[in-house]
């Protein structure tokens, strides 16, 4: 059923492991990005004028 060269449960238990940490990194970053764009626009806005609500907290 199983050979030397299939792959261990263990080692695809830490590969995806590592794959979920990369994608969870990846995540962060993104969020990160949308809060600063987020920020952006709502200075933009209150310098113009305009009374916002922050939709990040």
């Amino acid at each position: 059923m199983s050979t030397e060269s299939e792959e261990s449960i263990y080692e695809r238990v830490a590969r995806l492991e590592d794959e979920i940490a990369s994608l969870k990194n990846e995540i962060d970053v993104i969020k990160s990005a949308l809060r600063n764009k987020i920020a952006r626009y709502e200075i933009s806005q209150i310098k113009g004028g305009k009374d916002i609500a922050s939709i990040i907290d």
